[in-house]
């Protein structure tokens, strides 16, 4: 079972079993990833999981994690010497004060007046997608909705020409990738991209990638530079063209999208009930301990590498009555869908604008939906996102 929990041909929420069985046998499970580098995942409860999250012990210093993870590559004589450059030197990949320091110069650009700023454009390009969309037929929602929605956004935020944008989502696709054949290509042209982009002249000036490259006394180097590039990009879509598959389907498969319809106010509440029960990130990213640790009995020892699982923390009857159903009528809705501690996601709130202008509109325009095919859509799954890779529905007004 452990190797499921990182990957397999797994249908939508069948995961959730494989985690919240793991979770209840215990708090490490033993996988190996495609090209050989071992791990653990981590199931506990979702207290635990908070502490884990913020413990500084579990480092998430790009320097430390390449190192083990090379280590390993090398002892089982592996052809692949470079890694995907989600494993550069972003905010996402080290601690503090180097975390604080990456971590401030972007902030500024997600933080709730900015999301707020941003609201009259994310409705534009909502309306503009959701008004292409057929009425009566077959529809791949990920394919028209999930995907190109928070691809231009975060698009426009960061200063990624239009015409970049699907050749940007293609090599993503392929570098999220559990196959190193495949992913290890595909980071090698998006960073080549992205040093195209951030050397040359027709660079927006007044987006975030101008800003980050304009520098002043914090002026990045160039290979973090390239880093928080690959970061913002995939992050600022990835995990929200995951959220926004998972809600729609979500609303659709426990019988609430008319509810949802008739009364707009309950979007909030599908939405956070999804990051609790369904999120799309299954795992925060990597960590490696810096010491030997005890986590809920078991001891780790040091350069362990470590993935925290999200979603069986949510549902961990500990935290919430009747954990395993789906409610939208729950008093509180704790979970760590977006991390926790400093390293808490950056754009958590553009995420959930995103998803809540999405379903309310989408139900607003077309109050009756259903899902084709009787079998649950197939899922995605790296060692970090669990994502549909369609969502075939038919809309009716």
């Amino acid at each position: 079972m452990s190797d499921l929990l990182i990957g397999g041909g797994l249908r939508a929420r069948e995961h959730h079993r494989i985690e919240d069985d793991a979770r209840a046998e215990g708090p490490l499970h033993g996988v190996t990833l495609p090209n050989g580098v071992e791990m653990q995942v981590v199931t506990v409860g979702l207290e635990l999981t908070r502490k884990l999250l913020a413990d500084r012990r579990l480092s998430k210093d790009s320097d430390a994690l390449q190192r083990e993870i090379k280590r390993q590559l090398a002892e089982r004589g592996s052809a692949q010497t470079e890694l995907a450059g989600l494993f550069g030197p972003s905010m996402l990949n080290s601690d503090d004060p180097k975390h604080a320091r990456l971590r401030a110069l972007a902030v500024k650009a997600f933080n709730g007046h900015a999301v707020q700023r941003l609201a009259p454009r994310i409705e534009e390009i909502t309306a503009d997608l959701i008004g292409g969309l057929p009425e009566g037929q077959e529809v791949d929602l990920v394919k028209a909705l999930a995907v190109p929605m928070p691809l231009h956004v975060i698009g426009e935020v960061l200063g990624v020409p239009e015409d970049d944008r699907d050749r940007l989502r293609t090599l993503i696709e392929a570098m999220m990738s559990m196959e190193p054949e495949v992913s290890q290509p595909a980071s090698g042209a998006l960073g080549g991209y992205f040093h195209t982009l951030l050397t040359g002249d027709v660079l927006d000036k007044d987006s975030l990638f101008g800003a980050l490259t304009a520098g002043g006394a914090d002026r990045l180097t160039h290979d973090e530079l390239i880093a928080m590039a690959f970061l913002l990009v995939v992050a600022g879509h990835e995990t929200t063209a995951g959220l926004i598959a998972n809600v729609v389907h979500d609303a659709l498969d426990n019988g609430l999208w008319e509810q949802v319809a008739a009364d707009p106010g309950l979007v909030p509440l599908l939405v956070e009930e999804t990051l609790r029960h369904n999120p799309p990130v299954r795992h925060a990213t990597h960590r490696v301990t810096t010491e030997p640790v005890e986590i809920d009995g078991a001891e780790v020892p040091a350069n362990t590498l470590l993935l925290i699982n999200l979603g069986s923390a949510g549902r961990c009857p500990r935290a919430h009555g009747d954990a395993a159903r789906y409610r939208i009528d729950r008093s509180a809705t704790g979970h760590a869908a977006f991390g926790h501690g400093p390293h808490f996601c950056l754009g958590a709130a553009l995420a959930r604008l995103e998803t809540e202008t999405v379903l309310r509109r989408l139900t607003a325009r077309f109050p009756r939906a259903v899902r084709v095919g009787d079998e649950q859509p197939a899922v995605t799954h790296n060692d970090i996102m669990a994502s549909l890779r369609a969502l075939p529905v038919v809309l009716r007004r």
